[in-house]
């Protein structure tokens, strides 16, 4: 209390009073003095108690101008960091001016937890597809590994990846590509229940939270989406197909970090994802095949350049007359320490690294040059490479390939590009005008693996396709799987009612192949014939007279 006077005599309303005051008094003391009369002095002392009664009144006077300044002061406060956070608040009014302060206070508060409720859900949450993010998940996995262990219960984390998705951005546009990951979100939510949680970590990653399911559930959901991620996705007139790989870990049999089930769900996830298998579990051992690829991804770049990899050669053989007329280019990769790598290995790892292109350059130069030294030698041979889906994606692609056929002067229809199912199916309209291009070239196109993709005939009419390729697959037991040989026969009639040839690859026996010739398909391929040679070797062999004398050139005599 002894302070309050000092305090109050701060204020500048009350220093404002005491001014009046002051010199109200002094210009009665200089009145008087200039007039030389001590009347005016004398009525001053007179008036004295007068003076002194209003006092008081001046003073509340002053209380009352300091706490209108006051307030002022705080409306205007209010108005600027209302101004600065982009609130609207109650204009100020006549009346009741506590009352007006109260109330632009409360619609401030308000406006304040709403903006910071906001604030903290987008924090939390992915801005695109309004599903949780990374920092929400590993809450929610902590949350529920804290539960688990209290409760002895499980549960089960996914890492999932789009396959193929940096193609559609690429191709289609980013606006195409958020809405896809926007459609992907609500199927992956479609089939979860409400205690579970499905996050996008970023780019065309997503995660899924199970709290309390075992081996079982964990199993039954994967199964779920790859279910529905099956189904076309339709964006305005565009009809989209994309395939999900998913890396599955179990507490507590992977771990009880959250940090470590993470990093072993992504190890899943890219296991899944080279198998091309739709889900993998975590197994310990994909530890040392990650650290493995990341060591082959770093020297796949150099293994290209430093001529490490090399081309061997199949056969292909006409069923009808026994020619050898082609033979399917094949890449392989003698690594200095590992030795020999084989494809399945280093391709799908070369896709995700973005090595896929200057590999699949390398690989249709060497064959066009081994194509120019056979002809030179008098072996007039076609050539069959295979492209990747991410090469049919690439609309550069059939110019850098003209150069190439340019500079060894090669007849393009002596080459066969061998295209999957799948890389067409990714982006039908992409895929469409490159093949395009490619047959305008002069090439003969081939549709790979005919029969394990999205087979669609409309699609397969309105390609520029020569032949397809039936999967080994079906082939390789055709003489003992009824199923198989009936949809064998079923492709092959399919493909010359369309004006197209067929290729069965995995031919290993003799009754596969009498099969296949009493079936009227035009070419065969695979172990029974020959397996792949260097180049040096397929030309020995085919100039030698010992392949007249292979199980299957006999049992193509023996029917004549």
């Amino acid at each position: 209390m002894a302070d309050l006077p000092r305090r109050w005599f701060k204020q500048p309303g009350a220093r404002l009073s005491v001014k009046i005051l002051l010199l109200t008094a002094f210009g009665l003391l200089v009145g008087w003095w200039l007039s030389g009369d001590s009347e005016p002095l004398r009525a001053l002392l007179d008036e004295a108690p007068k003076w002194a009664a209003s006092v008081p009144m001046l003073l509340l006077g002053a209380v009352a101008l300091w706490l209108k300044y006051r307030l002022g002061r705080i409306h205007a406060t209010l108005d600027h960091y209302a101004g600065c956070m982009g609130l609207a608040l109650p204009r100020r009014t006549r009346g009741d001016a506590l009352q007006r302060l109260e109330n632009r206070l409360q619609r401030f508060s308000e406006e304040v937890i709403a903006e910071t409720s906001a604030l903290e859900y987008q924090a939390q949450h992915d801005g695109l597809t309004s599903l949780p993010n990374r920092s929400l998940l590993l809450e929610r996995l902590e949350s529920a590994l804290q539960h688990a262990c209290d409760h002895d219960t499980p549960l089960a984390l996914f890492l999932m990846d789009l396959d193929r998705f940096k193609e559609v951005n690429d191709t289609l546009g980013h606006q195409v590509g958020d809405r896809l990951l926007q459609l992907v979100g609500r199927r992956l939510e479609s089939v979860l229940c409400d205690t579970d949680t499905v996050a996008r970590l970023g780019g065309d990653e997503f995660a899924v939270l199970l709290p309390g399911a075992d081996r079982s559930r964990s199993l039954s959901v994967c199964r779920q989406i790859l279910s529905v991620m099956e189904a076309q996705l339709r964006i305005d007139d565009l009809r989209l197909r994309t395939a999900i790989s998913i890396g599955v870990v179990q507490y507590p049999e992977h771990g009880a970090d959250a940090t470590l089930l993470m990093r072993a769900a992504d190890i899943a996830m890219y296991e899944a994802k080279r198998k091309q298998q739709g889900f993998a579990y975590y197994r310990p051992s994909n530890d040392t095949q990650a650290i493995n690829r990341l060591g082959l991804s770093a020297e796949l770049g150099d293994a290209v350049a430093n001529d490490e990899l090399k081309l061997e050669y199949q056969p292909m053989v006409d069923v009808k007359t026994g020619r050898i007329f082609c033979a399917e280019a094949l890449v392989r990769w003698s690594h200095p320490q590992l030795g020999l790598i084989p494809p399945e290995n280093f391709i799908s790892l070369a896709e995700q690294t973005g090595a896929i292109r200057p590999l699949t350059l390398w690989v249709i130069n060497r064959a066009l040059l081994q194509v120019k030294q056979w002809a030179l030698s008098g072996l007039e041979l076609s050539i069959s490479i295979n492209l990747s889906v991410h090469c049919l994606q690439d609309r550069g692609l059939p110019a850098q390939v003209q150069k190439l056929v340019d500079r060894y002067q090669v007849d393009p229809a002596a080459v066969i590009l061998e295209i999957t199912e799948s890389a067409i199916m990714s982006d039908p309209m992409t895929a469409r005008r490159v093949m395009r291009r490619l047959s305008n070239i002069g090439f003969h196109l081939s549709i790979d693996d005919f029969g394990t993709g999205y087979s669609s005939l409309a699609y397969l009419k309105q390609l520029p396709v020569d032949e397809i390729k039936i999967d080994k697959s079906f082939v390789t037991q055709m003489d003992q799987d009824e199923n198989d040989a009936v949809i064998v026969r079923a492709t092959i009639d399919l493909a010359h009612n369309l004006g197209l040839r067929v290729v069965a690859e995995g031919v290993e026996s003799t009754d596969v192949w009498d099969l296949l010739e009493m079936l009227g398909c035009d070419t065969a391929q695979g172990y029974f014939i020959r397996p792949p040679l260097p180049a040096a070797s397929l030309a020995a062999w085919i100039r030698s007279s010992r392949w007249h004398g292979e199980h299957w050139m006999l049992s193509l005599q023996s029917q004549r």
